[in-house]
């Protein structure tokens, strides 16, 4: 197990998942987290996003026993390998010999337009966070072992859920790492 200071609300990390301990609860727990990928609500029509919100009614309460806590944010859109792409499309048309300056000026204006875009925020997506819990009945190894059993077993079943819910959708389900999850929880 690994250990951070006592202030903070994270107290660690047991195999795959982080100890958290939560005042208001008196208690420690397992957090793991599922990342929704590939769905952009607002784009979809009216009807389709209706349909949504109830297949998704109908998804929670098939698993409110688990409660889980859905969450979301913006992210910016990683198109960092598509700009330097363009960086050594435009450096290697530069170097051919007898190119068009004016193509070469067209292609570059792509190029810095890319490059500006990945520097803020404008490009951004929403990322939907299914965060799973359990508690650690007792301060033992083998509380919190069999508390990661069944919080794996627990966000396994959530994943299995989510991907049937959303088959219809072009969407991954995909189990969060340590680091993705450190960074969704401190922002």
């Amino acid at each position: 197990m690994i250990y951070w200071e006592d202030s903070s609300r994270f107290q660690g990390v047991f195999k795959d998942f982080f100890v958290v301990y939560q005042p208001e609860k008196k208690q420690f727990s397992l957090v793991s987290m599922l990342k929704v990928d590939g769905l952009n609500v607002d784009t979809l029509p009216v009807s389709e996003q209706e349909g949504l919100n109830e297949d998704f009614g109908v998804f929670l309460s098939q698993n409110v026993l688990y409660e889980p806590q859905i969450t979301s944010k913006n992210v910016p859109v990683e198109i960092d390998d598509f700009v330097e792409a363009w960086g050594n499309t435009v450096e290697n048309y530069r170097k051919m010999p007898g190119h068009n300056e004016a193509l070469l000026q067209l292609k570059a204006s792509y190029y810095y337009h890319y490059r500006n875009l990945a520097s803020n925020m404008e490009t951004s997506k929403k990322q939907h966070f299914v965060i799973n819990s359990e508690p650690i009945s007792k301060e033992t190894y083998d509380s919190l072992e069999l508390s990661y059993q069944v919080l794996r077993d627990k966000t396994r079943t959530i994943r299995t859920a989510l991907i049937a819910f959303l088959s219809k959708y072009d969407c991954q389900v995909e189990i969060c790492t340590i680091g993705e999850m450190k960074k969704v929880l401190n922002s």
